[in-house]
């Protein structure tokens, strides 16, 4: 067809199209009539039809449904980089550019991050506290604060060791942003030369407010210095389960009755670079032996909500799991080809 006879033919078409509309629109106002006869039901559809998918975005999961209340729970999370992610959260007064994000001084110390002599490999970052004598501690600020209700026992738990004689006892406490009043603690044994775990539950009372705006501290009294490591704070969970999920988020996704859960999904997969895909084989062993990774929307995954707890949701749910997994593709555009020997590193 030349560009002359092309015009008159578009017009047409145009016309054809307009003048269809405007009949439709004259044909708007004429009564409509639909009958449902519930005696003849259609297709029947499947149950399996229906199911979630859900991606760590927006923490969506740390922060979200997995209940741990630390955030930078490793030391390891990186500073905001102004985009990505969720909006950045106002630093407490006392932060100190020296600190792990998230984490304050307290009290008449030194507060630094240690390299030296970690836990294990997976988690390579400590914070040692300085004593000079009085009271000090480091206070972390959580996911836009730590939620504290009355009537409530919580669950801490953090590696320690002591130093420089130091082998008194650590409080870990909650402590409201208003007036820094406790409305729970408790304190540890007495604190090894060496790396132990100390568990201990804080209850707060019936007088204790309901509110966000809280942090919870770590604290220690005397000379030498004390040193953490995977620090955990876990409200109630859902069924009562340890390292487990949120309850009011998991009740309302229980009476949606899904069937299936595809999971992690999105581009959390992918990730960024190779180095930090969505790698279900370090999310398998107990959390404190899981590296974390750094995720795609400006934030780092504690990877503390890994495949054991995926499959815990799915279980608490009953719901079948779809586990989505890394096909050779990140989204800086690079990838390896199917059935190729670099592939088979990441699927075997």
């Amino acid at each position: 067809m030349n560009r002359t006879a092309t015009v008159p033919f578009m017009c047409a078409v145009l016309a054809a199209l307009c003048g269809g509309l405007a009949g439709s629109a004259a044909k708007a106002d004429a009564t409509a009539t639909l009958d449902v006869d519930v005696d003849k039901p259609g297709v029947a559809i499947p149950k399996t039809f229906y199911g979630l998918m859900t991606e760590e975005i927006n923490h969506s999961y740390d922060g979200g449904l997995f209940a741990e209340l630390i955030q930078n729970r490793t030391f390891q999370d990186p500073r905001p980089r102004g985009r990505g992610g969720p909006p950045p959260q106002t630093a407490p007064q006392n932060a100190s550019p020296q600190l792990p994000i998230h984490w304050s001084l307290i009290g008449d110390g030194k507060a630094s991050i240690d390299r030296e002599a970690p836990v294990n490999a997976a988690l390579p970052l400590s914070l040692r506290l300085d004593l000079s004598g009085g009271t000090a501690g480091v206070a972390n600020d959580g996911y836009w604060g730590i939620p504290v209700r009355p009537d409530t026992t919580y669950t801490a738990s953090f590696y320690a060791k002591g130093g420089g004689g130091f082998n008194g006892p650590v409080t870990a406490s909650l402590v409201l942003d208003d007036g820094n009043a406790a409305v729970a603690k408790a304190d540890s044994p007495a604190v090894t030369a060496s790396w132990q775990k100390y568990t201990m539950k804080l209850t707060t009372g019936h007088e204790a407010p309901t509110t966000a705006k809280a942090q919870f501290v770590l604290s220690a009294k005397g000379t030498g210095s004390v040193t953490f490591s995977l620090v955990s704070l876990f409200p109630p969970t859902y069924q009562d389960r340890p390292n487990g999920l949120r309850p009011d988020l998991m009740k309302l996704m229980a009476d949606m009755h899904p069937s299936f859960i595809r999971l992690p999904g999105g581009n959390y997969v992918e990730g960024s670079t190779f180095e930090t895909r969505f790698n279900w084989k370090e999310m398998i062993g107990p959390p404190d032996q899981r590296p974390g990774h750094m995720g795609c929307w400006g934030y780092r995954s504690s990877d503390g909500f890994g495949l054991p707890e995926y499959l815990l949701w799915c279980k608490q749910l009953d719901a079948e799991p779809v586990l989505a997994v890394f096909a050779g593709y990140v989204l800086s555009r690079k990838h390896v080809d199917a059935g190729s020997p670099e592939m088979a590193q990441y699927t075997k």
